[in-house]
């Protein structure tokens, strides 16, 4: 079913406004002269956007975007139903594959019948791991963004990005980097206890906890999920 939604007003886009300036001081620990000279406006502009007493012009708003990242306008945005994703010449540094395969993870064990609250995910659930899914989304974006240009007719710094993310994933890294060194009788299989640490460190603490790589890492992660969703099926499947 289609969610009817109300269209934009005077008062949703302050309401929209109010929420990204709030959210930004809060993340960035910023008071309003603070944020002000980041976006080259008065402190009383900043003011009266946090309360709702003027509207912000169009300038100082994509400056928001433009300081602190793309997602910072999306109260904004989804006054018309969409939100912000990153352009090619804009990449974040991250590992969309790993970022994906770390919220997957979360989403399959909130889901888990031994979870909290069982099959249900609630939005406390989700608030838990809301790190994790903001990662995700950006690296989804990040990756169409790639694809929808074609990588041959990117921008050589995208094209320099996409090399130094996924062409250089498995080469041997340089002597000074010290990781953990992968053992090679590590099982296929996650060892016990995995599923819960997995939880709470990241891919990097797994690895050296376990004295591992982090490619073996993401192997087990991706066997806890096949297993986990695989239960999930059975059960849901049952009579």
């Amino acid at each position: 079913m289609n969610r009817r939604r109300h269209p934009p007003s005077t008062r949703s886009y302050r309401a929209a406004v109010k929420a990204i300036v709030s959210a930004v001081q809060r993340r960035h620990d910023l008071n309003d002269v603070e944020l002000a000279d980041r976006l080259g406006c008065s402190a009383s502009t900043v003011r009266n956007a946090k309360h709702e007493h003027a509207n912000l012009d169009a300038v100082t708003l994509a400056s928001m975007e433009h300081r602190f990242g793309p997602g910072t306008l999306d109260p904004f945005l989804a006054l018309g139903g969409s939100r912000a994703a990153p352009l090619v010449d804009r990449l974040p540094d991250i590992d969309p594959v790993l970022d994906i395969v770390a919220a997957l993870h979360r989403l399959i064990a909130a889901q888990h019948f031994s979870s909290e609250h069982g099959y249900l995910i609630t939005s406390q659930e989700l608030l838990a791991i809301l790190h994790e899914l903001r990662d995700a989304r950006i690296a989804f974006d990040t990756l169409i963004a790639l694809a929808e240009p074609g990588l041959a007719t990117a921008p050589p710094a995208t094209q320099k990005w996409f090399r130094d993310t996924f062409a250089t994933r498995h080469e041997v890294p340089a002597s000074d980097s010290h990781p953990a060194p992968p053992d090679p009788g590590a099982s296929d299989q996650p060892p016990n206890g995995f599923e819960n640490d997995a939880l709470e460190m990241t891919i990097e603490q797994l690895a050296n906890r376990y004295g591992v790589s982090m490619e073996q890492v993401e192997l087990w992660m991706r066997a806890t999920d096949e297993t986990i969703a695989s239960g999930l099926a059975r059960i849901k499947q049952a009579p």
